[in-house]
């Protein structure tokens, strides 16, 4: 039975005996894992985050889809040449890996995820696309922060913000706190900016992660630190 669909592809696994397993976030069907061919053709096709036009077909008994047709759609250039581009990329693609794992199809979330890539290939490069990227990527999540309450100290454990200090150590301190609050005014709010330093943020890079670490199994990152010595 033959498929057909949009997908982003997320993660390359060379096999010893040859050619690829692709694990790809399709429009249609959610998370899927094809087999792609080992031609230099190809291969030069299998860029982290490309956005895919695909047609598979599944062989009885095989979890593993295979591919007919595989063509990227649009072809991405800058983000691969551009080197603060392409190190954030490589930083979404191994935020994606680690906290996307359905099986089943979500439209909304796919379709946020491929205006993003668009966005960073054909926009001029934002500093703090990463940091928004990341905030924004919650709604799809089921993590978004609720940042409607007063407070000094935001607690991420109970999603809201306190005057005093919690007992406990899921929280940040009064100046994260701030910072996380503008974060957040500019991945929802449209006409608000974002206004850091380089300190800023990095410091506003690892409060987004301590964010997602408490509410996903991440793991370390291995793209964090060049992502930090880029923008040093």
């Amino acid at each position: 039975m033959y498929h057909k669909s949009k997908g982003i592809l997320l993660r390359k696994t060379k096999l010893s005996g040859g050619g690829f397993i692709l694990k790809i976030l399709t429009l249609e069907f959610g998370m899927r894992s094809y087999f792609g061919r080992t031609s230099k053709q190809m291969k030069n096709k299998y860029l982290p985050l490309s956005l895919v036009d695909l047609t598979g077909f599944q062989q009885a008994k095989k979890t593993i889809y295979s591919l007919k047709e595989y063509e990227l759609s649009p072809p991405l250039r800058d983000v691969y040449q551009n080197i603060y581009k392409s190190n954030v990329l490589i930083f979404i693609n191994e935020i994606l890996n680690n906290v996307i794992q359905e099986e089943e199809s979500n439209p909304e979330k796919y379709y946020f995820l491929a205006s993003k890539i668009v966005e960073l290939e054909n926009e001029q490069f934002d500093s703090n696309f990463h940091l928004i990227f990341l905030i924004q990527l919650t709604s799809f999540l089921g993590f978004e922060p609720d940042i409607n309450g007063d407070g000094k100290y935001y607690d991420f454990a109970e999603g809201e913000f306190t005057f005093a200090a919690p007992t406990h150590s899921n929280f940040f301190n009064e100046e994260e706190s701030v910072l996380f609050k503008s974060i957040c005014k500019a991945g929802f709010e449209p006409n608000y900016e974002l206004k850091v330093s380089n300190n800023m943020r990095k410091r506003g890079l690892q409060i987004l992660i301590n964010y997602y670490r408490y509410h996903t199994e991440m793991r370390e990152l291995k793209s964090l630190p060049v992502l930090e010595m880029i923008f040093n």
